[in-house]
Formats: C-alpha cells, structure tokens, sequence
C-alpha cells in the first residue's frame, strides 16, 4: 500500500496526467476521430505517404485505448511531412507516458517550431514545462507554463504544473491559488488530490476533506484520496 508523505508526489499522479493531456492535445479532433475510424482505416488502405490520415487513424485508435497502435501512424506521419507539428506533439505525449524525457522535450520543442495556432501552442509549452518539472529543470519548466498561459489563460494542466512548483518552493498559499484554479478550469482527480494535500497541509481539513471526496467521485480507484481523506478523519476523532 502506497504511503504518502506530506512532500511527496505520488508515482501515479504525472502518468494519469500525461493522459489527460493527450485528450486535450487532441480536443478539436476527438470528435473528428470518434466517428471516423473506419474512414482513415480506409484512407491508409488505398492512399500512400498521407500524414493527415496517419494523425488521424493514430487519434482514433488513442480513443479505443490502443496507444502501441497509435504510435507507429504518429512516427509515420512525422516521417511523411516532418513540419506537421500535431504528430510532434503526439509523439512528445507519447515519449512523455512511457519515461523517455529528453526525446518527449526534443518532439516538444520541434512542434512548437513547427505552428502559430494558440491551442496547441498552449497545450505543448504546458506539456513540455511538466516534463521538465520532472527532470528537475524548475526554472525552464516556470518559463513554459507562463508561456503556455499567455496563449491560453485557460490551460488547466498549466495551472497545475505551476501549484506543484509552488509546492516545492515552500509557496503553499500560491499553491493552493494555482491548484484552485486548475480544477475549476478542468476538474481532475489528480488535480483535486493534490489540491487536497495542500489544503490538509495549511491546515483547513473540511475543504481538504472535500477535495479528496471530488478526486474519489472522479476516480473511485484512486487509493490515495482515500487513504488521505481517512487519516485526516482519525485526526479529527
């Protein structure tokens, strides 16, 4: 059974957040996809080196949970058009879930090269600063958070990355703010959970308390909300 330590962040936490952040990267076609697997099955079975039909196949099949299908339609549509930024930033994600940081920061840094939009320029800074707040590259990762609010002041795991910062530097109230706003934006059980710990920290147990109960509506099988909320009910008996 996992501990949780009032410093700690749990192992689980960065892994359940790099998938949320695929389904962001991803928003403006989830629907496009959802619809359209057949279709961009059967565009890669009669058409040769299309980078549109790989994305998209690759984004369909993310959707049905087959992430080790997806990936190979990601590297090929970067193959066939290596300025197509969204397969840059799939395949980050991808580098990013499964531990590979420095090739999820090099496919991070190309695809934010490689586009002007501002969704994905938002959602890309806000990926490749959580990476970097995982190597230990706090300042870099400070810097691309902002970056990625100044395109979206909305970009929840932005806000997210942020609090866990502030964490660190001892700036529990700014913390809270940060977390606060994350899931107001994007309601999470990573966020809420985190959000709880902060709050349990400063001493204010009810909203604490409350935001553990958020994170187990969310994620029933989230043993740490939990775990947490039941030790701070034997303090309070």
């Amino acid at each position: 059974m996992l501990t949780i330590s009032p410093g700690a962040t749990p192992p689980a936490i960065p892994a359940a957040a790099i998938v949320v952040a695929l389904a962001i990267t991803t928003h403006h076609q989830i629907g496009y996809w959802q619809s359209n697997y057949d279709l961009w099955s059967h565009t890669l079975a009669v058409t040769q080196n299309n980078f549109v039909a790989e994305n998209n196949l690759g984004g369909a099949l993310i959707l049905q949970n087959r992430e080790e299908e997806a990936h190979p339609h990601f590297e090929a549509a970067a193959r066939i058009n290596p300025k197509d930024p969204m397969s840059h930033t799939n395949l980050g994600i991808y580098f990013q879930k499964h531990g590979q940081m420095r090739e999820a920061v090099a496919e991070y840094e190309t695809a934010v090269n490689l586009t002007s939009d501002p969704g994905l320029l938002a959602q890309t800074y806000a990926n490749l600063g959580s990476v970097q707040r995982t190597l230990g590259e706090d300042k870099e990762a400070h810097e691309n958070f902002d970056q990625s609010l100044r395109f979206n002041p909305n970009q929840y795991n932005a806000w997210f990355g942020l609090g866990l910062l502030a964490q660190k530097q001892g700036k529990l109230d700014e913390a809270i703010s940060d977390l606060s706003r994350s899931v107001e934006l994007q309601p999470t059980a990573q966020g809420y959970f985190e959000l709880g710990r902060l709050l349990a920290q400063a001493r204010h147990v009810p909203e604490a308390l409350d935001a553990y109960q958020q994170a187990l509506k969310i994620s029933p099988d989230l043993v740490e909300a939990q775990q947490a909320a039941d030790a701070l009910q034997q303090q309070r008996k």
